[in-house]
């Protein structure tokens, strides 16, 4: 929703919330700043983690295709991360000490000193996890039923055949000599000679088993978990018996405590637990959030999870209760709704959307009903602080366009009901006039679907009239407790009467049309594809074009017009620009390291304070307002 009438200062007394993550990537420009907060600590799947006490963390994150990576380090229990170094594809991070750690995946590193330097000990792909007992001996396992072992702190390595050809998953060790490693096929082997040989110790007799953590607690006890399948050893490997768990469990992590206490992590938010080492509860079901891939329980209370697109969850009270401590929804910002300086709403892929009741130093991720891990979550816009609607599409495979989706929240973002789905829908944006009244638009197979609107909360939609919907509809915007608004598309329309019925004011020079503002019932600028800035001064009966300097092609996306003179813009290439003239000149501002984002929005809440958000996440620009 854009509420922009008059210029707001910023309040900061706002209580934050226990865990407020923040990273060090701050862009200074004059008395203001652009500041990362989401995804924060990455926007790469958390594939590994590892913890020295209750504060200090360390991660490894990669994408889920290609190239790409980085080490992610807290050394406050989450609060704040530092991007410690960008490798290569890295799946598993260990250290034994403060000092000493290394880094697998298409290749392996080590560091002496903390993570400040990094040794790159080889190139070899692709190795999937890795353990150390001491600082000189350890062993990684990967691709292939290959395993490696290093008798020197990893300056040197050699690869063992397991046995089998599959992935090794997981290796484990409990001292220089004995070890497990799984197979992804449904294998379990075993060395007591350091990784020089292994043997068979258990064959689950499944193919696709997919057997992903192995763990000793001591020589007799331990565990294999991957999918439904939790085997348990009391006596050292020579026999395995299935654990039974819940319905619907599929795990990808474990971490046990002890004997008796463990956390399990998998498909789309499962969590499991047990605390008596023979039965599991679900804590959180399959389709509750983010798939996990890593569990690190690192004392009674205090555990972690790690998952896909940076998703980074902490427990305090032994793993009953999970608070997300990673800041930020899934890949793509699409939109951003504010109420006031403090609470906020993003729409992003993954079938989320994420809040903030802090200005944004926290974006909390919840799962919109109605969407499933492949929708795409397109605008989000509430009412009020209670009141409000999110939509979308979930991707149908098959189809021209996928199936459209509308969801309504009336506590704020917490829970979401499902209220419209179509097949043949893509939808673009929603705007909220208040409680009862929105509307939907996009594009469709079905020109009555471009843009539907509501005046009952949601219980039934309709379509308008007066709209030429070729190619359909990207953005709208009403003046606040106004019944006067515009939609842009390929064309330019204006509504007078809520959005009901609509009049062609002028068209986007052949250019597709995706932002519209207005600062006033008088002054407003739409942007587009290929350069186009449109300005008026006077409700639209008039749009005269305007120039930036920026790449040929660039689409700008996002725009918010602060008053008649002041207006910022987003779009590719990193783009970012203001006028301070009406837009007779725009002005370049760059924010350091997004030279290639394909920004989506820029929702601003005055001439300082505002949010730039895309494919690489969300920044924020703070600062005081010059009187």
């Amino acid at each position: 929703m854009k509420r922009l009438l008059i210029a707001l200062l910023i309040s900061s007394s706002a209580t934050l919330l226990a865990q407020t993550p923040s990273v060090n990537r701050v862009s200074p420009s004059g008395g203001s700043r652009w500041t990362k907060q989401a995804p924060i600590p990455t926007s790469f799947s958390v594939k590994s983690m590892v913890a020295l006490s209750e504060t200090e963390l360390w991660g490894a994150a990669s994408p889920f295709f290609g190239a790409g990576g980085e080490l992610v380090h807290s050394t406050d229990g989450g609060a704040t991360w530092e991007p410690v170094i960008e490798l290569g594809h890295i799946n598993a991070v260990y250290f034994v000490d403060a000092q000493h750690g290394w880094v697998a995946g298409n290749g392996l590193w080590h560091t002496t000193d903390g993570g400040e330097t990094w040794i790159q000990d080889n190139n070899w792909g692709t190795m999937q996890d890795i353990h150390f007992v001491d600082t000189l001996h350890g062993w990684c396992s990967g691709n292939g039923g290959i395993a490696y072992y290093t008798t020197n702190g990893g300056l040197s390595w050699t690869g063992v055949s397991t046995g089998g050809g599959s992935t090794m998953s997981s290796i484990f060790f409990l001292d220089q000599s004995e070890g497990w490693t799984v197979s992804i096929s449904g294998r379990i082997m075993h060395t007591t000679d350091g990784g020089s040989s292994w043997s068979l110790s258990h064959d689950v007799g499944d193919p696709v088993a997919n057997l992903q953590t192995v763990q000793f607690l001591d020589s007799q006890n331990g565990w294999v978990v991957g999918g439904d399948t939790f085997l348990k050893t009391t006596d050292g490997g020579q026999t395995w018996s299935q654990t039974p768990v819940p319905a619907g469990t599929w795990a990808f992590g474990a971490r046990f405590r002890d004997r008796n206490n463990g956390i399990a992590v998998g498909e789309y938010g499962n969590i499991l637990r047990t605390t008596n080492g023979q039965t599991w509860q679900t804590e959180r079901p399959v389709g509750s959030g983010m798939r996990y891939w890593e569990a690190e329980f690192v004392s009674e209370t205090v555990a972690y999870v790690g998952g896909d697109n940076g998703a980074i969850a902490k427990s305090v009270d032994g793993g009953s209760s999970w608070n997300m401590i990673s800041s930020g929804a899934t890949w793509t910002t699409r939109a951003i709704d504010w109420l006031d300086g403090d609470t906020a709403w993003l729409a992003a892929q993954g079938g989320e959307i994420a809040k903030t009741t802090n200005g944004g130093k926290l974006w909390e991720r919840v799962s919109v009903t109605g969407f499933d891990i492949y929708g795409n979550l397109h605008g989000v816009d509430f009412a009020d602080e209670q009141f409000g609607w999110a939509v979308g599409d979930n991707e149908v495979f098959g189809f021209v366009y996928p199936d459209g989706r509308i969801s309504r929240s009336t506590d704020g973002g917490e829970t979401w009901t499902p209220q419209f789905s179509q097949n043949g829908i893509e939808f673009f944006g929603v705007t909220a006039l208040d409680a009862q009244t929105a509307l939907a638009y996009g594009r469709g197979t079905f020109a009555s679907s471009a843009c539907i609107r509501t005046t009952n909360g949601g219980q039934t939609w309709h379509g308008v009239t007066g709209l030429n919907v070729t190619n359909g509809f990207r953005d709208a915007f009403f003046l606040p407790g106004s019944q006067t608004g515009w939609i842009v598309g390929n064309d330019i329309f204006k509504s007078t009467d809520g959005g009901a019925s609509w009049s062609y004011q002028a068209s986007g020079n052949g250019a597709q049309l995706a932002g519209v503002s207005f600062c006033d019932a008088q002054n407003g600028w739409v942007v587009g594809f290929a350069n186009q800035i449109l300005h008026t001064t006077d409700g639209g009966q008039i749009w005269a074009p305007q120039t930036f300097d920026a790449p040929p092609l660039t689409a700008f996306m996002g725009v918010t017009a602060v008053s008649p003179q002041v207006a910022w813009l987003s779009g590719w290439y990193g783009t970012v620009a203001k006028t301070t003239d009406g837009g007779q000149t725009w002005v370049a501002v760059p924010i350091e390291g997004t030279d290639g984002a394909y920004f989506e929005l820029a929702e601003f809440m005055d001439a300082e304070n505002g949010w730039i958000g895309g494919d690489q996440g969300v920044w924020k620009r703070t600062g005081i307002q010059k009187r």
